[in-house]
């Protein structure tokens, strides 16, 4: 099972790429999970394929990759101010961002995630700029079932054509509560909540212009928040797990545009 989810991994970081998904803050592990997506971002809305694997090379190192597809992004207008104005866009679709990376503890109850961004396809026209992600982490195991992670994140920006993003922090925390979980089967159910503020630190750069003038006026802050609920049964002798989420982000610019996204989700642990 391990050298499966091996390929899958390696072929998705060849050919996926996402909008940065919300995780609960976990130890290592080898997962696969697939993601149906309906979103309404900035008066937009589309829809997209999610696919997310991580695969264990230790108890102790896992890789990982966020990827997703955009089949659909639709936006729709209507004005009687004086007139009749009607405007419909079928924007363009495809590839989004793609997210790799790797996960490491330290020790038993403290880690370190370490992600790269590259500059996504024709489905987003955000965050086009390759960015590293250092996210030092720990894991409080309150109870058998209840686990909660809390994690500080540094990003920073690549440099392309003469601009550079301005480098941004932020802090995330989430709750994994297993009411009733069978551990021998690893199946019940699996209730999450994740949450993530970002804030940009530093005026992004076009250095095309004179010092003086090259401060983009660009500094945010901005939240994210994803509710999950999973249920895991044994199918096959490999428990599947079928769930649904909702995640809501607000921000300004490079932060996280006012949205509501709506995912219903299949993954094997």
């Amino acid at each position: 099972m391990n050298k499966v989810f091996g390929c899958v991994l390696l072929f998705t970081a060849v050919a996926c790429f996402a909008t940065e998904s919300l995780h609960p803050i976990a130890t290592p592990a080898t997962i696969f999970g697939v993601q149906g997506t309906v979103e309404l971002d900035d008066d937009i809305y589309s829809g997209d394929m999610e696919v997310s694997a991580e695969y264990a090379v230790h108890p102790r190192l896992s890789l990982y990759v966020d990827g997703a597809f955009r089949f659909l992004s639709y936006s729709y207008e209507y004005s009687t101010e004086g007139y009749i104005h009607n405007y419909c866009n079928l924007h363009v679709n495809g590839f989004n961002e793609t997210y790799i990376g790797a996960k490491g503890m330290i020790l038993p109850y403290l880690g370190l995630n370490l992600g790269w961004q590259f500059p996504p396809g024709e489905g987003s026209q955000k965050n086009r700029f390759h960015r590293l992600n250092i996210e030092p982490f720990s894991l409080l195991q309150i109870s058998k079932n209840l686990t909660v992670g809390t994690a500080i994140r540094y990003n920073t920006f690549l440099e392309d054509k003469k601009y550079k993003p301005g480098d941004e922090i932020g802090f995330k925390a989430s709750l994994v509560w297993k009411p009733g979980w069978n551990d021998s089967l690893n199946t019940g159910w699996e209730l999450s909540e994740t949450f993530l503020y970002q804030a940009r630190i530093e005026e992004s750069e076009n250095r095309n212009l004179d010092k003086p003038y090259r401060g983009m006026k660009d500094t945010y802050r901005g939240m994210k928040m994803k509710f999950e609920a999973m249920r895991y049964f044994k199918i096959v002798s490999i428990p599947i797990g079928f769930g649904l989420n909702y995640e809501i982000h607000e921000g300004t610019l490079y932060g996280f545009e006012t949205g509501h996204r709506i995912g219903i989700k299949a993954k094997i642990q």
